[in-house]
């Protein structure tokens, strides 16, 4: 049986599975809790708001503007007034939005932090043992996590092909990577590879080549 929301220490956001470590010092529910809160956030600020003294100001704008042409320059025609009004709206509209911030200011955005929590990967929780605490799958998924991770920064290093350019694709040409840079990356792949070992024999996941 695969580990899903329903174990008492992990929990569903989306189509995403977490893990509590119990270091975190936080309850599964308030975790939770703070991410819906936290995409409810995202979702709000998405919403353009307009506030209604710009609405004022962009008609009050457009009607100025076509005032001023039909009694300075006695402009008549309709197509000429629609767009100089539409022109004015602009204006007034930009106008009403700087002035009103200038002098008003924006309201503060609500900030909500998400509480800390482990994604755990799809075949971690699908071969994870039933009586596993969500320490184990929180360590498992984050070894398993930097694993992966480092073996993509590795294979995603520039070679050098057979006509003496480095690749970073089929076709692609990218710079020499510098010593220090392939040094580094393989240490960490090395060092990700030797303490995810352990984990795959356990969980039964393909051991790295």
């Amino acid at each position: 049986m695969a580990i899903d929301g329903s174990h008492p220490g992990c929990f569903t956001h989306g189509s995403r599975l977490y893990a509590v470590p119990t270091t975190t010092g936080h309850s599964v529910p308030d975790t939770r809790e703070s991410y819906i809160a936290a995409e409810r956030v995202r979702r709000t600020r998405r919403r353009p708001r307009i506030h209604w003294t710009a609405i004022v100001g962009g008609v009050a704008g457009g009607l100025l503007i076509d005032l001023s042409a039909v009694n300075n320059a006695g402009v008549s025609d309709w197509l000429a007034l629609a767009m100089m009004f539409a022109l004015g709206g602009l204006v007034g509209f930009a106008s009403a939005i700087g002035i009103r911030d200038a002098f008003v200011g924006r309201a503060p955005e609500p900030v909500v932090l998400r509480l800390p929590a482990v994604e755990i990967p799809g075949d971690v929780a699908r071969l994870a043992p039933d009586d596993s605490t969500a320490d184990e799958l929180a360590l498992w998924s984050l070894v398993t996590r930097r694993y992966r991770a480092a073996k993509v920064a590795v294979e995603n290093l520039p070679f050098e092909n057979d006509h003496g350019l480095f690749v970073s694709g089929p076709t692609t040409v990218a710079a020499p990577p510098s010593t220090e840079a392939l040094a580094s990356a393989e240490l960490t792949y090395i060092t990700a590879r030797h303490d995810f070992e352990p984990v795959a024999e356990l969980l039964g996941l393909p051991l790295p080549r």
